[in-house]
């Protein structure tokens, strides 16, 4: 296995979130491509088009777990302004989903795929992009926390160059279930 896809796990911190991230060839990212509003944190790939957010939003309508999950996830397809979409899985955890503070919400997830076709390419050279979500709800603050690893499995004009295939799918998958298995909120007052 080569060092783009590192195998150690590494704690991510900030003042108010930690989680377990198997992460190391992630960058935080400068996004000179993009502005980075100050409710999002944006990590890169140093030799892949991997990318890995963090967003702090105000709570979606939905009630239902699941069809928040998608709503997340069909703003990020037009966000992307992707050509289609489909979810391949989506799963809510047993029990409570939102919890109030200082208890931890619980994590709803899916996994799904992205036709997008960047920087006004032709359809016919769209990437393909497996998209791994996860969602916190926090009621108590009306606030959702959304994680996204963002990883182009086959890329469409540059011969799969920046496509990482099958292998890039493997890590993303083992480095969310961490992420979305140790996310802890160490200060509720982020929200305030």
């Amino acid at each position: 296995m080569d060092a783009s896809y590192a195998t150690s796990s590494t704690p991510w911190t900030s003042h108010y979130l930690r989680f377990d991230f198997r992460g190391d060839h992630l960058t935080c990212g400068s996004c000179a491509f993009r502005q980075v509003p100050d409710t999002e944190e944006v990590y890169l790939s140093q030799d892949t088009d991997i990318s890995f957010t963090i967003e702090i939003l105000e709570r979606v309508e939905p009630e239902d777990p699941i069809e928040a999950i998608w709503f997340h996830f069909e703003s990020l397809a037009h966000d992307n302004d992707a050509l289609s979409s489909t979810v391949e899985e989506a799963q809510k955890p047993s029990g409570t989903v939102s919890a109030s503070p200082p208890a931890q919400p619980a994590c709803i997830s899916l996994v799904g795929t992205q036709i997008v076709s960047k920087f006004n390419k032709p359809a016919e050279q769209a990437d393909q992009v497996k998209i791994f979500l996860a969602v916190w709800r926090v009621d108590a603050k009306n606030i959702d926390v959304v994680m996204s690893i963002n990883v182009p499995v086959v890329t469409g004009a540059d011969e799969n160059q920046k496509g990482v295939g099958q292998k890039g799918v493997d890590w993303a998958r083992v480095a969310w279930e961490k992420a979305k298995t140790t996310l802890k909120i160490e200060d509720f007052e982020l929200f305030a």
